[in-house]
């Protein structure tokens, strides 16, 4: 992983945990076809998280560009 994204790759995921987890307890329904279908979209919505805050903070130049990236 690259240095400059492991926060936001940290981030991602307890993002993704804890929506998951809300989603359930706000459901109330912990039948396992239901806890997969919130898995599933809890991993959608965090990868879109993400996507979403790489960009930005690569806009607002917090993180270094695509191009230089690999070097």
């Amino acid at each position: 992983m690259s240095r400059p994204l492991l926060p936001l790759k940290a981030g991602a995921i307890v993002f993704t945990m804890l929506w998951t987890a809300w989603m359930m307890w706000w459901s109330g329904s912990f039948s396992s076809a239901h806890v997969i279908i919130l898995g599933l979209c809890g991993a959608a919505v965090g990868y879109l998280w993400y996507r979403a805050m790489r960009w930005q903070f690569e806009r607002m130049g917090m993180l270094p560009q695509p191009e230089n990236r690999s070097k």
